[in-house]
């Protein structure tokens, strides 16, 4: 579908519709869970595109934290590249750009749940260190980590150290935030293209899983 395609209701309908496929189902039962655990109704930890590769991802992409667009309440409950945002429509693109088919990753926040402002808050950060190996056990077939954002490059590099034997063993690349504050640091646009292409490239060397 084109880019945005989630300001029709009837897309994200439909989308909704596919979240006990089995292979996104384990993502939502994990949002679900975080959000319980912190007192949130199920939803407000919004759940990945069943259009992503799910428990068959290749690679994870991991950003920062929920934005607008993946509000229940004031956009689509999801995280997906088919957002009515410049965010989503920016990494659309550039996977289009570099040959990367979106449906070979999974995306995910470093902060699964909404925080009060732009950006995370201490103890977001340490509150959510414990979900990211319970996230990285439900994704065997990752070749590839895509670090978009300063939060979920020093959350990542924290990780590396202090969760060793549950981390993967894997490329790691890093690019900035897609957002339009990440885009204005400089050479970001070059950055986010080099990070992008460099993992099309190395998932290009390996064969498409089954996503079910």
């Amino acid at each position: 579908m084109p880019a945005r395609a989630n300001r029709l209701s009837a897309v994200v309908r439909a989308k909704h519709a596919r979240l006990s496929e089995p292979h996104i189902a384990p993502f939502v039962a994990l949002a679900d869970e975080i959000a319980a655990a912190r007192g949130l109704t199920p939803g407000e930890v919004p759940y990945p595109d069943p259009e992503f590769a799910g428990t068959a991802a290749q690679a994870l992409v991991l950003l920062q934290s929920p934005g607008p667009k993946t509000s229940k309440t004031t956009g689509s409950g999801l995280l997906s590249l088919e957002n009515d945002d410049p965010s989503a429509q920016r990494c659309y693109d550039e996977y289009r750009r570099a040959g990367l088919d979106w449906h070979q990753v999974l995306h995910w926040n470093t902060v699964p749940w909404p925080t009060a402002s732009t950006d995370p808050s201490g103890k977001d950060l340490r509150d959510a260190r414990p979900w990211l190996p319970r996230l990285l056990a439900l994704l065997p077939e990752i070749k590839a980590v895509l670090l978009l954002g300063r939060v979920a490059r020093d959350e990542w590099r924290r990780a590396a150290t202090t969760e060793l034997t549950r981390m993967p063993l894997v490329p790691v690349f890093i690019g900035p935030h897609p957002s339009q504050r990440g885009m204005a640091r400089a050479n970001a646009k070059e950055r986010l293209s080099d990070a992008i292409e460099k993992l099309a490239g190395t998932l290009s060397t390996y064969p498409r899983e089954n996503r079910v």
